[in-house]
């Protein structure tokens, strides 16, 4: 385990005691102990990070909060920002039992949206670009113009769930001087790098880049 995680085991093996408030005490003095130490003290702020997301709405146990943070990042009402996402979903993914739980929210939400009449995905980044588009048939494909390197959040509409938060970088949506030499002027015709936004092959993302904004595409397949 990273030291920048090292709390994880520690939490992990306390909730595994039989007396899981006495363990939980413990586990936390030890946490705090390691948290001075030089190399342990990015891990400390993570998890002191945790514990702020963890018991920022009310005072029950932590168990009970960590299943609450699997339902909204499973069903995309988590409303943290990027970074406590992200290392909520590497805390949820060290945990075998966690990581389960939150598979099944994520299968059962891809379920609900396969029942939807239509499916509406919105495409929006950090500089306040959002757009939405509509697949009124499966499988099916939608292009997002005027796309340019940002932070981006990709959403199911339906559902409020978010299936993708990353970065898409100007190597995938400008193109270089020997690509343009090579085609006409505009958006090249060739994807420049293909994302698996599920994990299952159901929603493909493709970069297109272009001279000054690209364009992406998203399939889906079933």
């Amino acid at each position: 385990m990273s030291e920048n995680l090292y709390f994880i085991t520690i939490i992990a093996r306390a909730l595994q005691e039989q007396d899981v408030e006495k363990a939980l005490r413990k586990a936390f003095r030890e946490i705090k102990k390691k948290g001075t130490q030089k190399q342990y003290a990015e891990g400390f702020r993570n998890f002191e990070l945790f514990m702020d997301a963890a018991f920022k709405r009310s005072e029950i146990t932590i168990t009970d909060h960590v299943h609450e943070l699997i339902t909204q990042l499973g069903t995309g009402m988590f409303e943290g920002t990027a970074q406590e996402m992200k290392l909520l979903l590497e805390i949820l993914r060290s945990h075998p039992e966690w990581e389960t739980e939150y598979e099944t929210i994520l299968r059962m939400e891809v379920d609900e949206h396969r029942a939807q009449k239509f499916t509406v995905i919105e495409v929006s980044n950090d500089r306040g670009l959002v757009i939405e588009r509509t697949f009124k048939k499966v499988p099916g494909r939608e292009s997002f113009e005027g796309i340019l390197p940002a932070n981006y959040r990709i959403k199911l509409v339906n559902t409020g769930w978010i299936i993708w938060d990353g970065k898409l970088t100007a190597e995938e949506l400008i193109r270089i001087a020997l690509d343009m030499a090579a085609e006409t002027k505009g958006i090249s015709k060739r994807c420049k790098s293909k994302i698996d936004l599920l994990n299952n092959g159901e929603l493909i993302l493709r970069t297109y880049p272009g001279m000054v904004k690209g364009r992406i595409e998203i399939e889906l397949t079933r």
